[in-house]
């Protein structure tokens, strides 16, 4: 009997039973064949010849591109047995151009492993920036992929947010160029005198503003076209790490994902970075007075989308049901109350009742723009920012 209990016999039965066992397992490993064929691509950046850093980026002008493709095997040796037709796209800001099951930017050619240096021209693209090739498909694709080195471009600017990427389109107010994408904005595309400027906060978010200011960044402070963005934090925007935010806030840094909400270009889940010691209520912009025939021609509005605007001399109309149901009112600023611009004061302005002042001329109203862009279907809508926005008779 050893330590187990066991006996000597039953000790000697045990031991061959694990044997066998083992055994037996072993005998069921399953060895398979090793991957054969193309598994990746190597993308070799041919030119320019400097791809520019993080530092150092490359100029807007520097989209002509020429790459070279090898086809490699499992090992990442050559493989000469591939020749087909990849697909070719840019990946920048999170995502790719165009979307995957599109027609890709560009097919190249590959002949027994290798192409021909192909020569490309990307479009308009922003940040760290990556050429990317696929075998996607066909009747048998290997799905084989491969990424070229960085190309740094500049981060984009507010304008290249908002500005669509054909005035004349039939969706350019409802499109943003960077739509889907992850944008990071780090400075104001006027230099060392400009800033990016809040000039409206709201209860889910705020709107901010590229200006070009006096030297060194001092008030006062002018804004162009497509300047001006709607930053949608879901609830009070807060810096990160640096509390509320407020009217003359300096922002250093924004970061988010783009979005279009019926017509609204707006940034999601941003991360605000604000200066410290730069807030200076002096440096937002006068308001664009927004002139009567804009309402015909549209693009105007679609300017200065986001931005500070002035409607001088309106009358307000007859509330109806937008009032009941979005506590929209009417401004006529010269076509009517069937083509009006519509004003949002409440939760901003609740001291004030359209209400009193039906038939009456508002010698100023001022706030931030914001459209409702639906196909044919266009609401201009101004949201006050103060009591002091809104002058009456």
């Amino acid at each position: 009997m050893d330590a187990s209990g066991r006996s000597s016999s039953s000790r000697r039965l045990w031991c061959a039973a694990a044997a066998l066992a083992i055994a037996g397992a072993a005998g069921c490993v399953d060895e398979r064949d090793p991957i054969t064929g193309t598994t990746s691509f190597r993308v070799v950046l041919v030119s320019p010849d400097d791809p520019g850093t993080e530092d150092d980026r490359l100029a807007d002008e520097a989209r002509d591109i020429t790459v070279q493709l090898t086809a490699l095997d499992a090992q990442g040796e050559p493989d000469p047995s591939f020749s087909g037709s990849v697909q070719l796209y840019v990946h920048y800001l999170g995502g790719l151009t165009p979307e995957l099951g599109t027609e890709p930017l560009d097919r190249i050619d590959v002949e027994a492993g290798v192409s021909d240096e192909i020569e490309l021209q990307l479009p308009g693209v922003f940040g760290p920036t990556y050429l990317w090739v696929e075998d996607g498909r066909g009747s048998s694709p290997t799905f084989a992929t491969g990424v070229s080195p960085t190309i740094w471009y500049r981060d984009p600017f507010l304008a290249d947010v908002s500005r669509p990427d054909d005035e004349a389109s039939l969706d350019a107010l409802e499109r943003s160029p960077l739509e889907f994408k992850q944008i990071r904005v780090s400075r104001s595309r006027y230099g060392a005198d400009g800033r990016m400027v809040v000039t409206g906060i709201y209860s889910q978010g705020y709107t901010l503003s590229d200006v070009s200011c006096a030297e060194g960044g001092a008030p006062p402070c002018t804004t162009g076209d497509y300047d001006s963005v709607f930053v949608f934090s879901f609830n009070r925007p807060l810096g990160e790490g640096t509390g509320p935010i407020e009217i003359g806030d300096v922002i250093e840094v924004l970061t988010g994902g783009m979005s279009e909400f019926n017509g609204l270009t707006e940034v999601n889940f941003p991360e605000s970075f604000v200066a410290e010691g730069q807030r200076d209520a002096d440096r937002v912009p006068e308001p664009t007075v927004i002139q009567p025939e804009w309402l015909g021609t549209r693009i105007e509005m679609e300017r200065a989308e986001a931005s500070v605007v002035a409607i001088e001399g309106a009358t307000v109309c007859e509330l109806d049901g937008d009032y009941d149901m979005y506590s929209q009112w009417k401004l006529d600023i010269g076509s009517g109350c069937g083509d009006a611009v519509n004003v949002i004061t409440q939760g901003q302005v609740n001291d004030f009742s359209p209400a009193d002042y039906v038939g009456q001329v508002l010698p100023r109203v001022v706030g931030t723009l914001r459209p409702v862009n639906i196909g044919s279907f266009d609401v201009w809508i101004i949201y006050p920012r103060t009591a002091e926005d809104v002058s009456l008779p």
